[in-house]
């Protein structure tokens, strides 16, 4: 749970310093992680909550990739 929440306080840092360096080409960059949260949802809601922050990260960086993978990953026992 703990370097999930490095990761995604990570993530924020990184978004909020180059908002502030470079506005414009930030615009651009904003919506991955916004579209990373659709797979990390998708695996916390398989019961793969503990690694969210990974999930995220992955969907940021290779979105579609990341959405075939979370789908077809069977339902972790809970």
């Amino acid at each position: 749970m703990r370097r999930n929440f490095i990761i995604i306080l990570t993530v924020s840092a990184l978004l909020v310093a180059f908002m502030i360096g470079w506005p414009g080409i930030a615009m651009n960059v904003i919506p991955f992680p916004m579209i990373g949260l659709l797979p990390a949802s998708v695996a916390w809601y398989k019961g793969y909550g503990d690694k969210f922050g990974t999930w995220w990260l992955y969907g940021s960086v290779l979105a579609p990739v990341a959405l075939i993978h979370v789908t077809i990953l069977p339902w972790a026992q809970r």
